[in-house]
């Protein structure tokens, strides 16, 4: 496997030379789950597009523990890279019937079923870990949040997760965050949990825990996924163009069995319909 050595090497294979296999990867997420209207988010509060419907279809709540990969409904089940090459994206596009920001990321685990009453640690991975990542396997720049399927109780109170960090040490406590009550309950709202001071990623999760009830069961779980890109649309109808050769954050890779999923960051108070599309080649 070679990385891409300049703009006409990528230009090369964007075009099917030197065995670039160019994808064109479309997406159309709607407003609606499981054919009913999606819940509106809050501006500037993010929500996760992984149950909406659309192209390609909606991804369910998880249950279990378990590691999505490019087959796995939800995701946008790209092709990969075949001959002992990489995948990388070079541009992507998007536009909305709202403003907000699309952000691209690799969904490395999920679990749902989590309880909004329960004041005990809910586990998530063992510190072994299991079940253990497969990509982005040292933790850098992995990031986790809680993500609601079905809404939880109208009591705030603060949620901390315990983790292995990117040197692989145990039993790591995050920075208690707010979840239930108004704007932390809400199904497809995503929290975000913080690391611990002088942290830069994440191997597993262990456990999650609850400092008192919020008061309703509902459903929630916790994702861990690694940020690829993002997409902005200014405006209604307007379109958000990325070109990675030539910004940043550079040409992403596109890791094997990639799990390629949206996260969504509202200007309104509207859930999002967006279309789009993603170019990517091999090398």
């Amino acid at each position: 496997m070679t990385a891409l050595t300049d703009l006409s090497d990528l230009v090369n294979k964007a075009t099917g030379g030197n065995s670039g296999t160019p994808e064109n990867l479309w997406f159309h997420k709607v407003a609606r789950i499981a054919g009913a209207a999606a819940t509106a988010p809050i501006a500037g509060r993010t929500a996760s597009l992984w149950t909406y419907d659309g192209l390609p279809a909606a991804g369910v709540a998880p249950t279990t523990a378990a590691i999505p990969n490019n087959t796995t409904n939800g995701g946008l089940k790209q092709t990969n890279p075949g001959g002992g090459r990489q995948k990388f994206m070079f541009s992507a596009w998007a536009t909305g019937l709202v403003a907000g920001t699309l952000v691209l990321y690799d969904r490395l685990l999920h679990i749902g079923g989590l309880s909004g009453t329960t004041t005990t640690a809910q586990n998530v991975q063992t510190a072994t870990p299991s079940p253990a990542l497969t990509r982005y396997t040292n933790g850098s720049g992995n990031m986790a949040w809680i993500e609601i399927y079905t809404i939880i109780g109208t009591t705030g109170t603060t949620v901390t997760m315990n983790y292995v960090d990117q040197d692989g040490n145990t039993g790591v406590t995050s920075p208690a965050v707010t979840i239930g009550g108004t704007g932390f309950r809400e199904v497809t709202r995503c929290i975000f949990l913080p690391l611990a001071s002088g942290d830069t990623g994440i191997q597993a999760v262990e456990s999650v825990d609850l400092l008192a009830t919020t008061g309703t069961a509902g459903n929630f779980g916790v994702t861990i996924g690694h940020p690829l890109a993002y997409i902005g649309i200014g405006m209604p109808g307007g379109g958000g163009w990325r070109d990675f050769s030539t910004g940043l954050p550079g040409i992403p890779e596109i890791q094997t069995d990639a799990c390629l999923a949206f996260l969504w960051f509202p200007n309104t108070t509207t859930a999002p319909e967006v279309m789009g599309g993603l170019s990517m080649v091999e090398s």
